[in-house]
Formats: structure tokens, C-alpha cells, sequence
């Protein structure tokens, strides 16, 4: 049997707005990304979910709710499904880090796996949300199954199930965009990558 798994970035927020790192920050959806959610949740509900599992930071759980609305489900929450935390960075804009951490920031943005001060590294939250997505998949019986996260993470955690290696082989997922993988039991593969219903 193969199983879908639909991987799903939350709606715009402010942070979004202003480009602001959000990391672990707990930002809420802004009006534009609620009705994003509420779009996309209509096209996501034709594949008749199974199973929906979430972040539990605000932006991510208010998304899901959209579609377990549609469809009839509870969200489960998952914290290891969280965005990367950029630590010291968080809430900042890249002008402003780069007044105090100009050499890591233009290592992050080069595509460097450096770690920002009291944060994560690229690999270390992407395999944080790897192993939550295959420990979801493999852990139930549903056949459809949408895992709602964030930018950053859901295209390492990606990246890594396929086996690509370096990072940043994806594109990172536009608000309310989405992926969709078939699992077979010990492979992934890749169907669609950016769609987005807004």
C-alpha cells in the first residue's frame, strides 16, 4: 500500500510580512494567511485525509484546523514538527542581524549548515522533523495524512527523506503551498512540490 502524505506550510503572518525570522516564536496566522488556509483547505479536502498531525505553534494549528474542519477530523499537535529555532535571531529581520552577526548571517544565507546563536542548525531541525514525519507515517494506518509545519524545516525534513544531499535542493514551500509525497513503506517519492490553492 502506498500512503499520501501531503506536507503543508501555514498561512502568512506579520513576521511573514516584515520577513522577520519566526522560528519557534508563537505567531498567529494575519488575515490574509487565515484566508489562504481556508482556500487552500478547500482544495486539500478532495484527498479526503485520513489523519492531520500539526505543529503546535499557532500559525501551523490554526492552518490545519481549517481543513479538519472540512473534513470532519481533530489535529493531533506535534512539537517536533515546530520551525527550525534561530534562536537570537528570532523576531529580527536579516538588516538588523546583520549589524551584530554579519559573518553567520552571510554563512546562512550561502547555504552553510551554521548554527545561530542558541538556535539550530539546517540538518539538526531538519532531521528533528524527518523522524517525526516517518514516525507519523509508519505509526498509523491511515492512508492519507497531512502533516501541517513551516518553511524551513519541511524543506530540509524533505530533503532528507528523499536523500538528496546538501541543502536547499528544494524550494522553500510559499505560504499555504504544499507537498506531496507516496510512501511505500521504505520509499518516498516526490508527486508535487509548490502547489499552492491560493
Amino acid at each position: 500500500m502506498t500512503t499520501t502524505v501531503v506536507v503543508w506550510r501555514h498561512g502568512q503572518t506579520d513576521y511573514n510580512v516584515a520577513r522577520r525570522f519566526q522560528g519557534q516564536s508563537d505567531i498567529a496566522l494575519n488575515a490574509v494567511g487565515l484566508e489562504q488556509a481556508e482556500r487552500a483547505a478547500v482544495a486539500l479536502a478532495e484527498l479526503h485525509p485520513d489523519l492531520i498531525v500539526s505543529s503546535d505553534l499557532l500559525r501551523a494549528t490554526a492552518t490545519a484546523d481549517q481543513l479538519a474542519e472540512r473534513v470532519g477530523l481533530t489535529v493531533s499537535r506535534d512539537a517536533r514538527l515546530r520551525e527550525t529555532s534561530f534562536g537570537d535571531w528570532e523576531g529580527l529581520t536579516r538588516d538588523e542581524i546583520a549589524q551584530t552577526w554579519p559573518d553567520e548571517l552571510h554563512a546562512w544565507i550561502s547555504g552553510a549548515d551554521t548554527r545561530p546563536p542558541g538556535g539550530e542548525t539546517r540538518t539538526e531541525s531538519g532531521h528533528r522533523v524527518a523522524r517525526a514525519i516517518t514516525d507519523i507515517v509508519t505509526g498509523t494506518d491511515a492512508e492519507s495524512i497531512v502533516i501541517v509545519a513551516h518553511g524551513a524545516v519541511l524543506r530540509a525534513a524533505s530533503e532528507e527523506l528523499l536523500g538528496m544531499s546538501g541543502t536547499g535542493r528544494l524550494a522553500v514551500l510559499g505560504n499555504c503551498g504544499h507537498g506531496e509525497f507516496g510512501f511505500t513503506g521504505d520509499t518516498w517519492v516526490l508527486r508535487h512540490w509548490g502547489t499552492a490553492a491560493v
